[in-house]
């Protein structure tokens, strides 16, 4: 019987662990960019998957707004999200749906890397 190979040691682990940690604050400041891309095309009726994109991410940021106590933002995810699920039922209107969405932006920049 062949014994499971040993686990990699701890202090190999580190340098993924620390890239990981170092592309933390880029990978969030790519989800509100790509909230914001996937917002428009969800309001603009390309396919229902942009608005499942955008859900998603919005879903996401609102856990780390939540995490960091960004209410204001948490808050204004919840509404953009009311936006998106209007626009997948084909009830937007492109006005209030990128007020909302600039409101996000606005309201979600803490969550960018300074």
């Amino acid at each position: 019987m062949v014994s499971p190979p040993a686990p990699a040691p701890l202090n190999c682990r580190w340098p993924l662990l620390s890239l990981a940690l170092l592309a933390a604050p880029a990978a969030h400041a790519q989800s509100l960019a790509g909230l914001q891309q996937a917002a428009i095309r969800c309001f603009n009726g390309t396919t229902p998957a942009d608005c499942s994109a955008a859900m998603g991410l919005s879903h996401q940021l609102k856990t780390r707004a939540d995490a960091e106590t960004e209410l204001r933002c948490y808050t204004a995810l919840l509404g953009l999200e009311s936006r998106l699920s209007l626009s997948m039922q084909g009830h937007g209107s492109i006005d209030r749906d990128h007020r909302s969405l600039k409101e996000t932006i606005f309201e979600c920049r803490g969550l960018n890397p300074s």
